[in-house]
């Protein structure tokens, strides 16, 4: 049997981690340099036992104009949409992506990735959770990743509003959209330094992708 080949596009806010999903995926492997995704990269997986090949669209972040987003949206099976669970406001997003993303593929399977879990969790290892406040959260961001702060100040020359996204939160919005979507999705927690669901998710898209066929 030939092999199926699956294009797979990765949308999401700036900043959120597509790229260091990617590179995780791709290559097991995750670097501290903070990354700037400038226009289309393109990455290629094959999983043997189930017999695909992972064309992987990793896209620009910021809204393109609507034919350029149209041309990178074309022809995708499959679809993970990241956000950044230390910045409220990319969550808000994931409505707007898959809308936008369905008007060209019609509704396709995908997943949605909470990235940089693996900060969320050195803060919730710092405090007690009756503690957690946007005010602490800012100030552990700036005590404990400074690395963070200066890319955001490098690139987009402004320092973000970090407010961490619940995981209770996280959920609820999938189960709100159980009736929503015709299609299969899942949505999952992530870490490109850990590798945490990182396998899980592009697998389990291949899978939904197959399954659909």
């Amino acid at each position: 049997m030939a092999k199926r080949t699956a294009k797979v596009v990765l949308v999401g806010d700036g900043a959120v981690g597509k790229t260091s999903l990617v590179r995780r995926f791709v290559e097991q492997r995750f670097d501290d340099e903070y990354i700037t995704t400038i226009g289309t990269n393109v990455k290629k997986k094959r999983i043997e036992d189930l017999n695909i090949n992972l064309l992987i669209w990793d896209l620009y972040g910021q809204k393109l104009n609507k034919d350029l987003q149209k041309a990178n949206f074309e022809g995708a099976d499959g679809a993970i949409v990241v956000y950044d669970l230390t910045r409220e406001n990319t969550f808000y997003s994931i409505d707007d992506w898959l809308e936008e993303l369905f008007e060209v593929t019609g509704q396709i399977p995908f997943m949605v990735l909470g990235n940089k879990y693996d900060l969320l969790e050195d803060f919730l290892i710092e405090v007690d959770l009756e503690e957690v406040s946007e005010e602490r959260f800012q100030q552990f961001m700036k005590e404990h990743h400074v690395e963070v702060l200066d890319y955001y100040k490098k690139v987009y020359h402004e320092v973000p509003n970090f407010k961490s996204v619940p995981i209770d939160r996280f959920k609820e919005w999938g189960r709100k959209r159980k009736d929503k979507f015709d299609v299969d999705f899942s949505c999952y927690k992530s870490s490109a330094k850990t590798g945490e669901n990182v396998e899980k998710a592009f697998r389990e898209l291949a899978e939904f992708i197959l399954r659909g066929e």
